[in-house]
């Protein structure tokens, strides 16, 4: 109990003091720092585990999955405010994802650029990172898949197409399924009572 009540001051002194650095426009990084502190000993005490980092590889799975990452992080950690989850966010990113960052960090301070809110810095890393013609690419590919290994492996390949096309309706998704089976296949699933 004394331990805990211990380590619940160092930590409320530790947010104040990271206060007092954030507030002060020399002190952004040392405050930073201080928020890392706080979150690993968040994350040590209630087994929550670091978010995935991203490099910038143009590759929609990878950069949706960084997102959401980071939102359940930002959860875990309780972090609310906006311009804290952008600087936190870009503690995460490598290579050419750090590149692209610095550049639009000299555009933040020349006033030509603003990224101050988690929409904002979404939307951005979204404009440079997001392959254009996903959905599309997802399609085609959909349309081009074939069964003919085990089922397992078509549901598998049919499924992770199907995520990447967001509007696909249900009467889509199904008619693209069926008529891609293997004819036995099809037939079972008929049989069963699945209709298109």
């Amino acid at each position: 109990m004394e331990k805990g009540l211990k380590d619940l001051r160092e930590q409320i002194q530790d947010l104040r003091e990271g206060g007092a650095r954030l507030t002060s426009s020399a002190g952004v990084t040392l405050g930073v720092h201080v928020l890392l502190r706080q979150d690993c000993r968040i994350s040590a005490s209630h087994g929550h585990s670091w978010p995935h980092t991203f490099s910038g590889k143009r590759d929609a799975k990878e950069l949706d999955n960084f997102l959401w990452h980071m939102e359940r992080h930002f959860e875990a950690i309780v972090l609310t405010d906006e311009a804290t989850k952008v600087h936190t966010a870009t503690l995460y990113i490598t290579d050419n994802a750090t590149l692209w960052w610095c550049r639009m960090f000299v555009d933040i301070e020349k006033g030509t650029c603003i990224i101050d809110t988690w929409d904002a810095f979404k939307r951005e890393i979204k404009r440079q990172f997001y392959p254009k013609d996903v959905a599309y690419l997802a399609r085609k590919n959909m349309k081009h898949l074939k069964h003919i290994g085990s089922i397992r492996e078509y549901v598998k390949e049919f499924s992770m197409l199907m995520l990447e096309i967001p509007n696909m309706s249900e009467d889509g998704l199904l008619f693209n399924f069926m008529d891609n089976l293997q004819s036995w296949a099809e037939q079972e699933l008929r049989r069963c009572g699945v209709q298109t």
